[in-house]
């Protein structure tokens, strides 16, 4: 829930609760034989007093705490009736994203205020090796920046590591002038060089990784294409993964896709929020967020060339 600002409500967990004192979005527990809209619609009157219409899916991921596993179901609600109040004595605020870095939140909320600061669209760059040559290739990235995507990757496995860092630093500067986050899907010591916001972790590095390769203060994304990965992922403190290929591509024609019901399985049991890969374009987020994922992303269908 956002108000005309643009601040998220917050709710504050009584005391002798489960992690009390923490604050947390507004909601609660699915019943049996509920969906989760009828569950958030009844909560938010129990707890708030408002009436809500309508909601969408946002992301949905699972954290595992020492003492209780949870699924959480995030979902947007654009309008309601009546003011929100603390009906149950609970705190309330309205907080912005930077806010929420200083809160007490509980550690299931975190990914998720990463997400939320982020771009629900990623795109993919081409290999430079497609383009005739260096200025091609960047007139593709500022292409997909005139687009309006604002989560970018430069992925060049073709260049050696020299190359990678002069075409990193290009890239950085067209992503600063349209305001926009990029990240180096390559060496964990080149991202610092690029001036990248963060790194892309393929698969292989993802599982060879024993801790976070860049500091907290970086985005970090990796590539998934089953539960063992996306473990992996959370256990090294990711803040997003790929699950591909949904369906088939053309950068990975072997690839077996997965599958719409196979990728909402994985993403039921993910402990990051998800991004759909693989076939799928920008106006496929709703079908992706009906089945579990934060956003969609993709190489191209993520380009106006």
């Amino acid at each position: 829930m956002r108000d005309p600002d643009g601040r998220i409500l917050m709710s504050q967990r009584m005391d002798g609760k489960h992690l009390g004192g923490t604050w947390e979005f507004p909601g609660g527990k699915c019943e049996p034989g509920e969906s989760a809209h009828q569950s958030l619609a009844r909560e938010l009157n129990e707890e708030l007093g408002i009436e809500i219409a309508a909601s969408s899916p946002l992301l949905t991921l699972t954290h595992v705490y020492p003492e209780k596993t949870i699924r959480l179901l995030i979902r947007v609600v654009d309008e309601w009736q009546g003011d929100p109040v603390g009906r149950e004595g609970q705190s309330l605020r309205w907080a912005s994203l930077a806010d929420m870095q200083t809160l007490d939140m509980p550690s299931a909320d975190r990914p998720i205020i990463k997400a939320m600061a982020v771009d629900p669209y990623y795109a993919i760059s081409r290999d430079p090796t497609d383009f005739h040559d260096t200025e091609s290739f960047i007139a593709d990235w500022r292409r997909r920046l005139e687009a309006g995507f604002r989560l970018l990757q430069l992925r060049a496995h073709s260049l050696g590591r020299k190359a990678l860092v002069d075409l990193g630093i290009r890239c950085g500067e067209l992503a600063r002038q349209y305001r926009a986050t990029w990240l180096l899907n390559g060496p964990a010591d080149l991202v610092e060089a690029c001036g990248a916001d963060g790194m892309h972790l393929t698969s292989a590095r993802l599982m060879a990784c024993q801790a976070r390769p860049v500091p907290e203060s970086m985005l970090l994304a990796a590539s998934c294409h089953n539960a063992e990965e996306l473990r992996q992922a959370g256990l090294i403190g990711a803040d997003l993964v790929c699950v591909a290929p949904v369906q088939s591509t053309r950068s990975h024609p072997s690839a077996r896709p997965l599958g719409w019901s196979e990728f909402a399985r994985l993403c039921r049991y993910s402990p990051l929020p998800v991004l759909a890969l693989g076939g799928l374009k920008p106006a496929d987020l709703d079908l992706a967020r009906s089945h579990g994922a934060f956003g969609v992303a993709g190489i191209s269908g993520f380009s106006s060339s």
